[in-house]
């Protein structure tokens, strides 16, 4: 009997733990199953159902190979599984790909084995298998050593940039070491170059007279070895050398009339043209429907002034009128209302409310009157004064706009106003007219400088000089034109403008420089063929010319001081004696004489 109690207390307390160890593999998060040694399935707990699909009745008590062999894209799950009833005595551990009937997964499997239920050690009693479900876990590391992959690829970008950069960054010191090294060598190299010309020139502008008075006085000491000079005169002359180029001696610029396009072109540039010559035709489209615009203000305003000159009769002055006198009209009617009820309330027929009632009306009627006269006089006053006058402005502007447009039409041929050759606008003189070659379909606005003709009868050449040459130059100074594209033809010129303010800078001239004219009024008519527009020339203008001037050798002149001296020998004494003189001019070998010589007098030459 007592056997049998412990034998029924055992079994209760194993339902118990049955009871307590399903429970706790059912809420379990990872995913549980048992299987026998006879490969047979014993436990498959809530999560594993919900992580590989299947449900725990449709998998329980049946084989292993059965269930989960058949599907043979689980080999590495299988396969985990079938090393663990293998190799019973280790634990095993692996990543395995799972695929279910809806997705793919990542499980992360461990297998173990249990031993007998009797706990002896060489007997083999299940496997466990415990997996979780790291799909997400996967993915996220991947896409971490995805995202770590590309930024190490940037970082490699950027350091093969940061020594690209360094590597410009240490040519361009290198570079700028040079352009230094070259400054200094260059400006080095021009002060030697100035030293040693200004030594040179110091030699050369210095007479020997002016030299040591050592030397000087041993030269005085022996006369007879002395050559002499005649003073005379000589012609002294000076000229400035510039570079230029011919254009014509007059040019007509031709602007576009109004804004459009170019509908037609007739020349050619460099063509010769006859006055009136049809050049250009514009399409006048848009200035034709501004006219038709124009037309009707104007005569819109003309209306409105022919009304304002008889405003006496205009409808709104005799609709004023016809208020007067209907109003007058009725005045007089209540007027002789209102005396007829004054007789008749005095003698007792009418009461004195009735007589008010048509002074009342009176009244009222009078007032009317005196509005409806001021009324006449305001319309009246809207055709004198301001009103009148700014009709007619409106008139005269719309009648100007309308010619100016009229004309504009008018102009829609383009025609040369003079004969010559059509150049480009920027061949002409004024450089701040920039003109477009024109080409059918162009866009021009009311303005713009459509096309130059440069009058070829004559020939002008524009040069520039520099602000230390600028002064000696005048109107009228005679100049000579020759170049290497015409040799053999040399043209006279005159200076006929000089620029009294200086050119707009130029970054390879570091002084101001100042643009002159020198024109051709003539030349021989045989040189016409070789004579193109913009042939490069060189001019020659004469900015002196004495034909009377004391010259004396240079080496004759000595300098003292502030002064200048010539030795001359005393006829009577023979002595030798210093004159001093005042100079002038100086050019490469002679000295001009102002005051202190005359002509036919001998000085000595050392």
């Amino acid at each position: 009997m007592r056997d049998t109690v412990c034998d029924g207390n055992n079994r209760g307390g194993e339902v118990v733990k049955e009871i307590v160890y399903k429970n706790i593999l059912d809420n379990m998060r990872d995913g549980v199953m048992t299987i026998g040694i006879d490969g047979m399935i014993i436990t498959f707990n809530n999560a594993a159902e919900i992580i590989l699909n299947l449900k725990s009745g449709d998998v329980v008590n049946r084989t292993f190979g059965e269930v989960f062999l058949v599907a043979e894209e689980n080999d590495e799950f299988n396969q985990t599984i079938l090393n663990a009833v293998y190799e019973s005595a280790m634990v095993h551990n692996a990543r395995v790909h799972y695929k279910t009937s809806e997705k793919d997964l990542v499980l992360n499997v461990t297998t173990s084995f249990l031993k007998s239920p009797e706990g002896k050690e060489d007997e083999k009693g299940a496997v466990i298998v415990v997996f979780q479900d790291i799909t997400e876990v996967e993915q996220l590391r991947e896409s971490e050593a995805r995202l770590t992959g590309e930024l190490k690829a940037q970082h490699k970008e950027l350091q093969a940039a940061y020594i690209d950069l360094e590597g410009a960054n240490t040519n361009l010191q290198a570079a700028l070491k040079k352009v230094h090294m070259i400054r200094v060598v260059a400006t080095a190299f021009v002060i030697v170059l100035f030293v040693i010309l200004g030594l040179i020139s110091w030699k050369m502008a210095i007479p020997p007279g002016s030299r040591p008075a050592k030397e000087t006085r041993a030269e005085v000491k022996d006369p007879s070895q002395m050559k002499t000079f005649i003073v005379s005169e000589q012609r002294l002359t000076d000229s400035i050398a510039l570079k230029g180029s011919l254009k014509p001696i007059n040019v007509v610029n031709i602007t576009s009339p109004f804004t459009g396009k170019v509908k037609e072109k007739y020349f050619q540039y460099g063509e010769s043209v006859r006055k009136g010559q049809l050049l250009l035709k514009m399409d006048a489209t848009e200035t034709e429907t501004k006219y038709g615009e124009a037309n009707v203000t104007y005569i819109k305003a003309l209306e409105k002034m022919r009304e304002m000159e008889k405003w006496d009769n205009a409808d709104e002055v005799t609709k004023a009128r016809r208020s007067v006198t209907k109003s007058k009209m009725t005045l007089d009617t209540a007027k002789s209302k209102f005396e007829q009820s004054n007789i008749l309330f005095k003698k007792g027929y009418i009461s004195a409310t009735d007589l008010e009632s048509d002074k009342q009306q009176y009244e009222t009627s009078r007032m009317d009157y005196d509005a409806s006269l001021q009324e006449l006089q305001t319309a009246l006053n809207k055709g004198k004064g301001d009103n009148y006058r700014v009709t007619k402005i409106e008139l005269d502007n719309a009648r100007t706009k309308l010619q100016v447009l009229e004309q504009q039409l008018q102009k829609a041929n383009v025609i040369a106003p003079v004969s010559g050759t059509v150049i480009l606008p920027d061949v002409g003189t004024d450089k701040d007219k920039k003109g477009k070659l024109i080409e059918v379909g162009m866009s021009f606005t009311e303005g713009d400088l459509l096309v130059s003709i440069g009058d070829t009868g004559g020939f002008s050449v524009t040069a520039e000089v520099d602000e230390m040459e600028v002064l000696k130059l005048k109107k009228g100074q005679e100049a000579l034109i020759t170049g290497d594209a015409f040799s053999g033809i040399t043209l006279k010129g005159t200076v006929s403008h000089v620029s009294s303010q200086a050119s707009k800078s130029d970054a390879s001239k570091k002084t101001p420089v100042y643009a002159i004219i020198v024109s051709v009024e003539k030349y021989p008519p045989d040189a016409r063929e070789k004579l193109l527009l913009g042939m490069s020339c060189k001019v020659q203008i004469t900015t002196m010319d004495r034909p009377n001037t004391l010259m004396v050798p240079i080496r004759a002149v000595s300098i003292e001081g502030k002064d200048n001296y010539v030795m001359m020998k005393d006829k009577k004494t023979n002595e030798i004696k210093k004159i001093k003189v005042e100079t002038g001019i100086t050019t490469l070998d002679s000295v001009e004489i102002i005051k202190g010589l005359t002509k036919g007098e001998e000085i000595l030459l050392p």
